[in-house]
């Protein structure tokens, strides 16, 4: 073996570890915000149950008094930003995952980047299929 096919073969190992690490990484991440999002959710409820004016809750590392309608409303601002973060988290995932196997030399999954029919097109899809 040829000292360049040693080089080639340490880069392409390199890229493939470094490329998973920040799969890891991400997959952490990603759950780290899935949790965060169902104590958000959890909240949420409690919330939309209680009839009491006033609720606790924590704002960074502080235990806050307000009103529920106020608290109600900052938590859906954070289950916005929360889902933004997931989904783009989510996106990023998948290129990376497809780098990582084209580094490896293997063929991109298939079906990653599959979406939704929208309600129009599926309208359409069920206007025209019977038995849908």
């Amino acid at each position: 073996m040829s000292q360049t096919d040693l080089n080639k073969s340490i880069e392409i190992i390199n890229k493939t570890e470094e490329l998973a690490d920040k799969i890891l990484a991400n997959k952490q991440e990603l759950t780290v915000m899935d949790k965060r999002r169902q104590e958000n959710r959890v909240a949420l409820r409690l919330m939309e149950k209680t009839e009491e004016p006033k609720v606790w809750i924590t704002v960074g590392s502080m235990l806050v008094k307000m009103q529920r309608e106020q608290a109600m409303k900052l938590l859906k601002k954070d289950q916005q930003q929360i889902d933004q973060e997931i989904n783009k988290i989510h996106s990023e995932q998948k290129i990376l995952v497809n780098k990582h196997r084209d580094v490896e030399f293997r063929s991109p999954f298939s079906g990653t980047n599959l979406k939704p029919l929208a309600r129009k097109e599926f309208e359409a899809l069920k206007a025209n299929l019977p038995m849908l």
